[in-house]
């Protein structure tokens, strides 16, 4: 109730727009969408990128990793099933975080760089819990 009372009127309606509500959830999945997209593009790219990972099956992993990527950001953009398509996301990008960012075995700058690259995608994972948190507490508002 505090916060109704120092937030400006014309900030309340703009974040409870639909538009705002629609563009924060194609702006959080941003990353994936575009990146499955682009991998779909250029498969052979994906499955090199994939391999250097060092993945058993890399054909498998690139099947895996369109579906993840592009059926999860289009669930949590509709807001259709958003826990299924935030969970995706983030489980995904956990996994991958590890696998591709391991800060921990590096020293110095490239340490420092990979470390960050590691954290932003900790603080995507929150975006992913945070966004499911909202749309299980919108649906539970709007029921009678």
């Amino acid at each position: 109730m505090g916060e109704r009372r120092t937030t400006p009127t014309w900030i309340v309606a703009t974040l409870r727009s639909p538009a705002a509500w629609w563009l924060a959830r194609v702006a959080l999945t941003l990353p994936y969408w575009w990146s499955g997209i682009e991998k779909l593009l250029h498969p052979q790219a994906a499955l090199a990128e994939i391999s250097s990972l060092g993945l058993p099956s890399p054909e498998i992993s690139y099947a895996m990793l369109l579906l993840t990527q592009l059926v999860g950001s289009l669930l949590v953009i509709c807001n259709r099933w958003t826990w299924l398509g935030a969970g995706a996301l983030g489980v995904f990008t956990a996994i991958v975080t590890v696998l591709a960012h391991p800060f921990w075995n590096l020293q110095g700058a490239e340490r420092f760089a990979a470390m960050s690259t590691f954290l932003e995608h900790i603080a995507l994972i929150a975006g992913f819990v945070y966004a499911a948190m909202l749309a299980v507490s919108r649906l539970n508002s709007e029921s009678p």
